[in-house]
């Protein structure tokens, strides 16, 4: 069953920062190797472990320094816990809801669990202030120092000698429209726009007509000039994982979110039972439960004679006056 897990921040959206998971595993850390990755210091590297049990999963502590809550109840390490849809599991700092076989399974886990991961590090970082915008700087040739800040996310810049490209190169070997580099949230992806000389990534030729992502410290040659991409979110996530964790003091923990749904079993207004309908509606109009009298008996319950009754009593004096009859000629004969 597809388990779908949103990270609840203050003020975000939760759609934004959600990934839904079909494996029989699924880990919560801080680590460039989990599943979800959480770049809190308050979150250990293998914090947690979602375990799919039949139609259910379970949550294991795997030793975390500030344990792992489903609710207000911290979880003994080693010890499963069933999770149910609507569940808030905190994990160091960070609360995380649980939803069950609501959603397809996130396509391309790997980039999209490090894509949040990103997301979730530029959101802090605009929250103090600090620069998130990647740059790309020539390092090498006729413009070394030169920059092009990466400002708008999905606009396309062109690399090159023309007049009308954004990073504007005096390379006399590179090419009009040398390279095309876009930016999607806080990933860079480059493009080989049909250059003569083509572009080469690290040891590896761009295949051309494709985006690549481009990531540091990977530089990128064009003809004579050679360029680096600076991702300073990516750095500080870098900076994060790699860290040691951080012990939450008293009081520290954030309060409990409020569940974007209410769990699958209270979930919508509550249908009347039998029971609960037979409290507000006439007793000779809902049986109660386990009452297997005929109609005719919850009337005389009331008092009164049904015409089925009628029927009956005098089907059975008919009876006894055909076999008073019988008896009287078998006798007589």
């Amino acid at each position: 069953m597809p388990i779908t897990l949103i990270v609840r921040l203050p003020g975000a959206k939760d759609a934004a920062h959600k990934l839904t998971f079909d494996g029989e595993r699924v880990v919560l850390g801080r680590g460039e190797s989990a599943d979800l990755r959480l770049p809190d210091p308050s979150v250990s590297h293998r914090h947690a472990t979602l375990r799919a049990k039949g139609a259910e999963y379970t949550l294991i502590d795997e030793g975390s320094t500030n344990g792992t809550f489903i609710g207000g109840v911290r979880l003994l390490q080693g010890t499963p816990r069933i999770v149910k849809s609507g569940d808030l599991v905190r994990i160091g700092r960070v609360w995380v809801e649980v939803k069950m076989g609501e959603l397809a399974a996130t396509p391309d886990l790997a980039l999209a669990t490090r894509d949040l991961a990103l997301a979730l590090v530029s959101q802090a970082m605009k929250a103090i202030g600090d620069d998130v915008t990647p740059k790309v700087r020539v390092v090498e040739g006729p413009d070394v120092g030169v920059v092009l800040l990466l400002a708008e996310e999905g606009r396309t810049y062109v690399i090159g000698r023309g007049e009308r490209a954004d990073l504007l190169l005096s390379d006399p070997d590179a090419s009009r429209e040398h390279a095309r580099v876009l930016r999607r949230g806080a990933t860079v992806l480059v493009r080989d726009a049909g250059a003569k000389n083509g572009v080469q990534m690290g040891e590896s030729q761009l295949p051309r007509g494709r985006d690549v992502v481009w990531r540091a410290p990977t530089m990128l040659r064009l003809a004579g000039t050679v360029l680096a991409v600076d991702e300073p979110v990516a750095i500080a996530l870098s900076e994060l994982e790699s860290g040691a964790d951080e012990a939450l003091k008293p009081g520290e923990a954030p309060k409990e979110p409020t569940p974007s749904v209410r769990p699958k079993e209270q979930s919508g207004p509550a249908e009347p039972s039998a029971h609960a309908a037979g409290a507000a509606a006439p007793m000779a109009d809902v049986p109660e439960l386990g009452n297997t009298a005929t109609p005719g008996a919850r009337a005389r319950k009331k008092g009164g004679v049904s015409a089925t009754d009628a029927l009956v009593v005098v089907g059975a004096i008919f009876v006894i006056a055909i076999s008073a009859a019988a008896l009287v000629w078998l006798l007589r004969g």
